[in-house]
């Protein structure tokens, strides 16, 4: 089916400006480090040079190659198209950014280079509508208003740009910073919890089944299995329902909760449960954990201490504490449980100076935090499996379609992270250890 001429004709000059477009992000970023890291400008100020470095770099080429058929034509001179492009696309590009950057930096965490990636995203599609309906729109001999015409789509995007800003303006100028732990978001957690723990209680009263991989539809279950024994770590997301099988609303707040596995060829869950109880900072080493030690020992416990930190968004360190309950089931399988009693966000001071938030009115990124990990002694090896629950803020509506993809990737990255870590560090002790052991 071949194209209208003008639809040929739209999509040829999208392509064009869309490589316009790539060739000004380069700008954009390029002057963006610069200003950040070699001149230490605060992020909004470098956005909004960056941009307009960006504009002037687009202009320039849409003159020249993306609307060149219609300069001619066009009853407007040289300087009045630059002055509407930067009350079009300008406009859009350095309000829009700035809005946006603030939105994504301040209210969800986002690094500024990713946030700025997002928003160059959200304003290019305005800016070709801009470009093309009204700075370069073809006018002259055949246009019946002229410059009449002109004025009015000048009107119209104007008001256009004004109506999409001003939601956005109420965001930027929000305390954004600090988010509080409501009573409410508590509650919903603290409903959560109750329903997961009571349906792994019910899994591990079992007397066939074990691995919350088994508690699936048979054809799943099989799949999950043979996946995790041929060297694989299926990670699956969760949710926790309530008793009548509807979503529990959690206002304010978001639950993550996620569910992963991993084989520890050649080993013996006794082996495995002993280093899991009585655990040294090896045991505990990884990218995410910068310290560790334990704080009380007890039969059947542990109250941990670890240092924690996230860096695949944004860069936060937490000083947490853990209660951990350990447990066997018969002589082949065990469990565990975790709860973070403590997690307070660490400020950076002057120096190597370090001062906690207070609890519950941080940045919000993470306020709670569980785990349930389960063991079973299989033929060659062992099957650990992990089911994490943590609670976070909420990200603002209009910002969770595009944000969402993104926190779901980095909460399946750690996941990962921590499966494959321990299987490293526990093959890693097992082999010294049988080595040692034979000397």
């Amino acid at each position: 089916m071949s194209l209208h001429p003008s639809t040929r004709s739209t999509v040829k000059r999208w392509f064009i400006f869309n490589f316009v477009g790539a060739m000004g992000i380069c700008v954009q970023m390029g002057t963006l480090l610069g200003f950040t890291s070699c001149l230490r400008l605060n992020y909004l100020v470098a956005t909004a040079l960056a941009v307009e470095a960006a504009v002037l770099h687009n202009f320039f080429w849409h003159e020249r190659w993306t609307w060149a058929d219609r300069i001619e034509s066009h009853d407007g001179g040289f300087f009045p198209r630059l002055l509407f492009f930067h009350m079009a696309n300008g406009a859009v590009s350095i309000a829009g950014n700035l809005i946006l950057m603030k939105i994504f930096v301040d209210k969800t965490g986002l690094h500024y280079v990713h946030a700025n990636i997002l928003a160059i995203a959200i304003c290019s599609i305005l800016n070709f509508l801009a470009g093309d309906r009204g700075v370069f729109r073809a006018t002259g001999p055949d246009s019946q208003k002229g410059g009449a015409t002109m004025i009015h789509n000048r009107k119209k995007i104007s008001l256009l740009f004004l109506s999409l800003a001003f939601p956005p303006l109420v965001l930027f100028n929000a305390p954004a910073n600090a988010a509080d732990l409501r009573p409410e978001t508590l509650k919903a957690w603290n409903t959560c919890v109750e329903m997961a723990e009571r349906r792994i209680g019910k899994e591990l009263s079992s007397q066939e089944k074990f691995l919350a991989m088994d508690f699936q539809n048979p054809a799943e279950s099989s799949r999950e299995r043979r996946e995790v024994l041929s060297g694989q770590i299926p990670i699956r997301q969760m949710t926790v329902q309530n008793l009548e099988g509807g979503a529990i609303k959690v206002p304010d707040g978001i639950i993550h909760h996620w569910r992963g596995s991993v084989f520890l060829d050649g080993v013996t869950l006794d082996y495995v449960f002993s280093r899991v109880t009585n655990p040294g900072r090896e045991d505990t080493r990884q990218e995410d954990v910068l310290d560790s030690r334990v704080l009380e020992a007890a039969p059947g416990q542990l109250k941990l201490y670890l240092k924690l930190q996230r860096s695949k968004i944004v860069t936060v360190v937490y000083n947490t504490e853990h209660l951990v309950r350990y447990k066997w089931r018969g002589t082949h399988e065990a469990y565990s449980s975790s709860s973070a009693t403590k997690i307070s966000e660490i400020e950076r001071l002057d120096g190597d100076r370090e001062r906690e938030k207070p609890e519950g009115h941080d940045r919000g990124f993470l306020w709670r935090m569980n785990s349930y990990w389960r063991y079973q002694q299989v033929a060659g090896g062992v099957i650990v499996e992990c089911e994490s629950m943590t609670l976070s803020r909420s990200i603002p509506s209009m910002l969770e379609y595009m944000v969402r993809p993104i926190i779901n990737k980095v909460a399946r990255e750690s996941m990962h992270r921590t499966l494959q870590s321990m299987k490293a560090r526990i093959l890693r002790s097992y082999v010294s250890h049988v080595g040692g052991s034979q000397s």
